[in-house]
């Protein structure tokens, strides 16, 4: 009995030890030089009369100061504010030296100020305010954004770009999970896929295609919500960044981009299976207790724009085999169906009842627990989504009726049960052959790729080598991170 009771206390101090809490400091607040905000990955709001501070650190390689004279062939930073074309906004670019006579003196001049953009070259690519520079020293460097409205606040996107610009820590490989002997975890194969993957690195960051080997990394646009073209030839995505925002289309290589569509606050483009349109959702909101998310339907021939039927909330619209199904995510009701051209929506479940771990106990499906990302199959048999569980997020599927409800991943018993630890797995997109799927992880302590087969048991990591130089973000804000092509 004594042996017994040994073990059990070391047992629980193993533990403990394991997951003792972290006592977090308040974070910075943004209100000037010395307490600087990280540049946000999503829109930010700022209050009439007030300015908030944003930092970016800028590296130079040894010797890249000196080489061309003057600047020539020193790296630029670039920095853009959009606010879909909502005036008021203002920015100035701050060197370290400059950021530290401002605590001095509030009337200190910055290095630079944003001006309007445009580029009739690119796209018609445009930019409520744009500066772009390069310094001669690296460090840390300081934007303060001013909101010079006595009565509105505003929302804006902050963007900072260049091949010396860190916005975040550096990415570290992530080590294979280890824990204290007698505790081990089913440990996650490492191999690759077969196809080519379009990514982003946040929503309206950089956009990334990459073999399924790992290799031929490429950095080919930026945007939000990339997705392949049926041929894997090009690639589609939507921008918020400009004034004159909505869809782009582009060669897989990045190489002749141009917009398609121009409109504001699009989501989730993605082209029909015979290439001839273009479905996507746009926030059409009249106010924030009046939330409205509908489909559009562009051809892509004639420009001409469908607005199928849909509900209130029409997140994440995929297409059927057919060219005219779209299945979306309505988060207040399920996963919904509606037709391109003709008719109303309706409702494809799941339904029944799912199990409430926090409550242990199985519940109707009266009110949903959070679903997002939900994806048709190429064959249209099935339907994959992600549903969150108590404290975490999992991968689901069934078929495209609503029935044969069945989970794809689930916790790791040692991990989830004893030391408490939630892993997520979130933003799951089909392979083309349907045969597998494409998922975001964290279970390795940040965001990385998998694969998974439909039964959930043949799991490997993917891509490693990518996540390991490119730092990957989910919000859980219906990122549709990743698309898989052949």
């Amino acid at each position: 009995m004594k042996y017994l009771w040994v073990c059990l206390v070391l047992v629980a101090l193993m533990v403990t030890a394991l997951v003792a809490p972290v006592v977090l400091a308040s974070g910075p607040a943004g209100a000037g030089p010395s307490d600087p905000l990280m540049v946000p990955t999503d829109s930010q709001t700022i209050a009439p009369n007030a300015t908030l501070w944003f930092y970016f650190d800028y590296a130079l390689e040894s010797g890249s100061a000196a080489r061309g004279g003057r600047g020539a062939s020193r790296p630029k930073a670039n920095v853009a504010v959009d606010a879909n074309g909502v005036g008021g906004l203002q920015f100035g670019v701050y060197t370290p030296a400059q950021a530290a006579d401002w605590l001095r003196d509030p009337t200190t001049q910055p290095v630079g100020y944003g001006t309007p953009y445009r580029d009739d070259s690119y796209a018609n690519l445009s930019h409520d305010l744009y500066w772009s520079g390069a310094f001669n020293t690296s460090g840390r460097y300081l934007i303060a954004v001013t909101n010079t409205s006595n009565a509105a606040q505003v929302a804006f996107r902050l963007m900072v770009t260049g091949d010396a610009v860190q916005l975040y820590p550096p990415v570290v490989p992530s080590p294979t999970p280890t824990l204290p002997v007698p505790f081990t975890v089913t440990p996650i194969q490492l191999g690759t896929m077969q196809g080519k993957v379009v990514f982003e690195t946040t929503t309206g960051g950089e956009i990334y295609a990459v073999n399924g080997d790992g290799s031929n990394l490429t950095k080919v646009s930026r945007g939000i919500d990339p997705t392949w073209s049926p041929d894997g030839k090009q690639i589609v995505f939507a921008r918020w960044d400009n004034t004159n925002p909505g869809v782009f289309i582009a060669n897989a290589d990045g190489s002749n981009e141009q917009l398609v569509f121009a409109a504001p606050r699009i989501r989730w483009p993605r082209i029909s299976p015979d290439g001839k349109y273009v479905v996507f959702a746009q926030d059409k909101s009249k106010s924030e207790s009046n939330v409205l998310w509908k489909l559009g339907v562009v051809e892509l021939a004639t420009g001409k724009l469908t607005e199928p039927q849909c509900s209130q909330l029409c997140f994440v619209p995929s297409w059927g085999q057919d060219s005219a199904t779209i299945v979306y995510t309505d988060p207040n009701i399920g996963i919904m169906a509606t037709n391109a051209f003709k008719g109303g929506e309706s409702l494809l479940g799941p339904t029944g009842s799912y199990w409430d771990s926090a409550a242990n106990i199985s519940r109707p499906i009266l009110h949903w627990p959070a679903m997002q990302l939900s994806e048709l199959s190429p064959d249209s048999t099935r339907i994959v989504y992600s549903m969150q569980a108590h404290d975490r997020w999992e991968l689901n599927m069934m078929n495209s009726d609503g029935s044969g409800q069945t989970g794809i991943t689930s916790p790791d018993p040692v991990q989830y049960y004893l030391l408490d630890i939630a892993v997520h797995n979130v933003a799951p997109t089909w392979s083309p052959d349907g045969q597998e799927i494409l998922f975001l992880s964290d279970r390795n302590g940040k965001w990385e790729f998998f694969v998974t087969d439909p039964s959930g048991q043949k799991i490997r990591q993917v891509l490693k080598n990518v996540t390991d130089q490119v730092s990957v973000q989910f919000f859980y804000q219906n990122e549709r991170i990743a698309d898989w092509t052949r």
